[in-house]
C-alpha cells in the first residue's frame, strides 16, 4: 500500500506538473558506483543521474566517465600483447629446443 506521500509524488499536481520528486530503489552496488562517479565528475549523486537520464532521453549515450572506458581498452590492449608475447616465447622454446 502506497504512503501519501508517495501517491503525491506520482500524482501530477494541480497544473497537471510533477513535482519532479522521484523515490527510486535500485541494487547497492549501482547505487555505490553511482555516487562514486558522481564524486570523481564533482557533482551531487541526484544531479549525476539527471545528467545521465538527460543525455538518454536526447538519443545520447549516457554520461558514462570516458575516464572508465579508456582504461578498459588500455587493459584489453596489455591482456593481448602479453598473449602475443606468450606465443612468441613459446614459439621461440620450441624452435631453439636441441
Amino acid at each position: 500500500m502506497a504512503t501519501a506521500s508517495a501517491r503525491r509524488a506520482k500524482a501530477p499536481d494541480e497544473n497537471g506538473t510533477h513535482s519532479g520528486r522521484l523515490l527510486l530503489r535500485m541494487p547497492p552496488p549501482l547505487h555505490s558506483e553511482l555516487a562514486q562517479a558522481a564524486e570523481r565528475h564533482g557533482l551531487s549523486l541526484n544531479a549525476y543521474i539527471t545528467r545521465i537520464l538527460l543525455g538518454t532521453m536526447d538519443g545520447d549515450a549516457p554520461a558514462r566517465p570516458s575516464g572508465n572506458r579508456l582504461l578498459r581498452y588500455a587493459v584489453i590492449a596489455d591482456l593481448v600483447l602479453v598473449a602475443i608475447a606468450a606465443v612468441v616465447a613459446v614459439t621461440l622454446m620450441i624452435v631453439a629446443w636441441p
